[in-house]
């Protein structure tokens, strides 16, 4: 599976999240809307608990659309993308002149996915329950409140502070829209104290789940190929310390001690788009070490990209940010735009955005 198979794998999952994201999102910008205009505190007290109850009530339903949705997905990843990973090996099983177990039959590997798909189940309903905001307090420290916390406060802070007169509706909105669209709606590991995006977060667990199940598939073709020897795979824009070792053959022990397989910084650990794969003797490799090292020398030789110079891997870590910027502006404007924002603001929310394309 190539990087760019790999990286579509988890968009419909992430898109899953990230829909349920600028609803949440949409959801408090339209109740800030209905009652920033109410004529007096005391009719925004009487409305209160009502609207704090739909709102949780749309939330909860939102989430299980979401977790439906997501769930649906889980079970084509774990069919088609799994079969198709495991009959990708049917050629080599080919010339060894061994016979593959058909995947219907293979016991132990439908065993390990209904396994993954029960744990990433797990891992989304606990993603769900520990989603929220980050605000960042008066002591510059950033906390994390939990949706419906966050929800809460956000609401009656912007209520009060219209009715106040301290604050016209439209600065209100535009505060309260940089702080959703900066922050993004959150997964808080407590334990860990780690914290993602929602969608990041899930993307991770998708791929994380798939990798293991690959590798399971990987290990089970190499002992019925009789080889302890893996090819790992070649992409663009590796980071700088996995380099050294993809498109190279290494043995299981190898791939352990030199490409830190089973650990979060190496081989199929954090963010890793490399695969291994068995290489029975006999094989031809796909890249020769002369190759490899000429690209590697390519890919690390700085280049102009428009101010700055930069490798192929700071290229693409760039591009990533700049992408994270440029979706954080158009949540703004969708936002805006939901709360009839003043359209000066709504254009110039615009502009900047097509400033962020065009740079």
């Amino acid at each position: 599976m190539t990087q760019g198979e790999i990286e579509k794998l988890t968009v419909k999952t992430q898109n899953i999240f990230s829909r349920l994201e600028i609803r949440i999102m949409q959801d408090i910008i339209r109740r800030i809307k209905e009652n920033g205009f109410v004529t007096a505190s005391a009719d925004w007290q009487i409305s209160r608990l009502k609207q704090l109850g739909e709102s949780e009530q749309t939330i909860r339903q939102l989430i299980q659309d979401a977790l439906g949705a997501s769930d649906e997905e889980l079970e084509r990843i774990f069919s088609d993308e799994v079969y198709e990973e495991y009959y990708g090996h049917a050629h080599a099983y080919e010339i060894a002149g061994v016979q593959q177990i058909p995947y219907e039959e293979n016991e132990a590997l439908q065993r390990t996915v209904e396994a993954m798909k029960l744990q990433l189940r797990g891992e989304y309903q606990n993603l769900t329950g520990s989603m929220g905001f980050a605000i960042r307090g008066a002591d510059g420290l950033i906390k994390y409140s939990p949706v419906m916390s966050f929800y809460r406060a956000t609401l009656d802070n912007a209520v009060a502070d219209i009715h106040s007169g301290a604050f016209d509706y439209n600065t209100v909105l535009k505060r309260t829209v940089t702080t959703l669209t900066n922050s993004g709606l959150r997964y808080v590991n407590y334990e860990s104290g780690h914290r993602d995006r929602v969608d990041v977060a899930v993307r991770r667990a998708v791929l994380t789940g798939f990798r293991q199940v690959q590798g399971k598939i990987n290990e089970q073709v190499a002992v019925e190929l009789h080889t302890d020897m893996y090819e790992v795979t070649y992409h663009v824009g590796a980071r700088p310390s996995h380099q050294p070792w993809q498109g190279r053959v290494w043995s299981m022990e190898q791939l352990q001690s030199v490409c830190g397989l089973g650990t979060g910084p190496g081989l199929k650990g954090w963010n890793c788009y490399h695969d291994y794969r068995p290489f029975p003797s006999g094989s031809i490799r796909t890249y020769t070490d002369e190759w490899l090292d000429a690209m590697t020398a390519k890919e690390n030789t700085p280049k102009w990209y428009g101010d700055s110079e930069y490798t192929t891997y700071e290229a693409l870590q760039q591009q990533r940010r700049m992408e994270r910027t440029m979706r954080a502006q158009r949540q703004k404007i969708k936002l805006l735009k939901e709360g009839d924002a003043d359209p000066k603001d709504i254009l110039l929310a615009k502009a900047r955005y097509q400033g962020q394309m065009q740079n």
